[in-house]
Parts: structure tokens; sequence; C-alpha cells
């Protein structure tokens, strides 16, 4: 017997895949939002209802939020050609869906943020155009607290299986070496599966307010166990080559416009080279686990192995 209904937005993604087979396994029936133009591989094989809808699209919304109790909204952008793309669909675009799920009579609205929207350690808010976009999302949905429960979550650096843009890293270790920012503040990732169990928790448990919560393992990393994880998990001998800040951060400059003029993703642009080499991203979660009974689980190393795993099982990486 179902729990209830869950919307599942951004549900063909490397995380909202993971948050959708979450709430199946939690005994939710899930509606997932796709785009016409999305590849729906991630969920094949799971009991979820796909609707086509569009965070721009807000006529579209009505039959979406139809006989829905709680909203996860994880579809947004993280990379834009353009500044107004990204608060086109990180700030309206969650701003439109809340509207319109309050209006639904949705109960709970938990909206996956980024610790982005904080800003870096020690600083005075967002230092990029995606985390003002992603702090005026949450300022936006805000508005609506009162009219239905709202819990914002924000995650710091999410890897796992699914995640293409962490691969060129385990390839790169894969050749028997891995470039790092000299100097660069320590690292707090978390992995995708506690990520997807916190919303479960975040949106069935009661109700302990809107956040904003930081989301992350306990312990935080340097590059030199990054590189230990990553050559246990490849089972092999990795180099660590430091590079000065300013020539990774051109590093990062170089490959997105690269990328840009060949019309490819980028495996590295400037604003992660500048997040990695000059920012600190760690957080206390106290609150979030007195809130929701919840703590990260994969610890890194772990969290490794079980990536590298899943890549040599659909063929990214080389079997061992």
């Amino acid at each position: 017997m179902s729990l209830g209904r869950t919307l599942v937005t951004g549900a063909t993604g490397f995380v909202g895949s993971h948050v959708a087979a979450a709430w199946v396994d939690a005994g939710y029936d899930v509606r997932c939002t796709v785009r016409a133009t999305s590849d729906t591989r991630w969920l094949e094989g799971l009991d979820v209802e796909s609707m086509e809808w569009d965070v721009r699209d807000f006529d579209g919304l009505k039959a979406a939020l139809r006989d829905i109790d709680t909203v996860v909204h994880v579809a947004g952008v993280t990379r834009a050609p353009r500044r107004p793309d990204y608060f086109e669909v990180n700030a309206t675009g969650s701003a439109r869906l809340a509207e319109a799920a309050a209006k639904a009579g949705v109960s709970r609205f938990v909206l996956v943020s980024s610790l982005a929207a904080r800003g870096p350690d020690g600083g005075d808010g967002p230092v990029s155009a995606y985390g003002e976009s992603k702090r005026r999302g949450e300022e936006l949905v805000r508005l609506f607290e009162g009219k239905m429960d709202i819990v914002v979550l924000r995650p710091g650096g999410i890897y796992g299986p699914r995640d293409s843009e962490l691969f060129p890293l385990f390839e790169m270790a894969g050749k028997g070496w891995l470039v790092a920012p000299a100097g660069s503040p320590p690292l707090q990732p978390v992995y995708v599966s506690d990520v997807a169990r916190l919303t479960v928790a975040a949106g069935t448990g009661e109700y302990a307010g809107l956040g904003p919560y930081p989301v992350a393992e306990e312990g935080e990393y340097r590059w030199r166990e990054v590189r230990e994880g990553l050559a246990s998990a490849l089972g092999r001998r990795v180099r660590l080559v430091w590079l000065p800040k300013m020539v990774f951060i051109s590093a990062g400059v170089i490959v997105e416009t690269v990328a840009r003029l060949t019309r490819q993703d980028a495996p590295l642009d400037r604003r992660n080279a500048v997040d990695l080499s000059r920012h600190g991203w760690t957080c206390d979660t106290t609150a979030t686990r007195a809130a929701f009974a919840w703590q990260a689980e994969v610890p890194l190393p772990e969290g490794l192995a079980l990536t590298a795993e899943w890549y040599r099982r659909v063929g990214w990486l080389p079997k061992l």
C-alpha cells in the first residue's frame, strides 16, 4: 500500500534519479517530471510515473501536481552560458513551482538547494551566479511558508554513481595522476545516496522548520586523502600533482572555453576551479542531524570505491 504520492523534479539527472529511487524504496508513489529532451535511462526499471514538464512552463504544473502530497524539487542548472539563465531556472522556476504547489494543496515542499547559496567558509554570501541564483530561489520559495511546510536542504559537493561531472577525476587517476590546487582548503563532500535518503526524512518526518539545513559528511578531507581513496578504488598508484592556484584557475577557464566552442560538457570550469582552489566549503551538520535523525553513512573512501565500481559496471572505466 502506498504511503502517499510524491513529485520529484529533475528526476532524470544524477541526483534526482537517486532521490526518485529512494522515495520508491520508501513505499511512496512517485511522479517524475522530465523534459522533452531528457535522457530517461536512469529511470528505466523504476516504478515511477513520468510526466513531461520544464521549470519554465507554468501551465503544465497543474497536471504535474494533481493529487501530490509532497514535492521534492531537485531540478536546476549548475552551468549556464549566461547569468540570467541561472536565475530563470534556479530562482524563478523554483518560485513558479512553489506557488503552484501551494495552490494545489501540497503539504510539504523540499527544496534541494546548495551550500553555494550560503557561500564559502568565512564569507558574506554567494560568490557565483550559480550560488546567487540558488539563494534567490530559497528566498522566493520561502514566501509560501505558512501555506505549506517548506524544508530547504543545502548539500555540499555531491558525488556518486551516475555523476558524469566527477568521472574525469577518475579517468585522470586511472592514468596514474591527479591534479589539485596547491594550498587548497579542505573538502567536505556527501555521497548521493545519503542526500537521497535525507530528502525522504525531510519530506515525511515531523516538521522541524524550514532551515536551511547543511548536508555533508561529518569528516573533512584534503586532496592527499582524495588521492589515497582514488588509488584504492582504482587499484593502482596515483601521483598527486600540485598546481599553483592561478594556474589551476586558468586551466578551468581554458577547459570551459574549449568545451563551449566544441559544444561539449566541461569537466572543469572557472567557477569550479575558483571554488576548489580559493574557497573552503565545509559546514556544521548538527542541526540537520537533530532535525531529521539523519547523518551521512558513506565515508569518502567507501563512496569513491562504490562510484568506481559503478563506472566499471557500465563501461565508463575498464574492469580490473
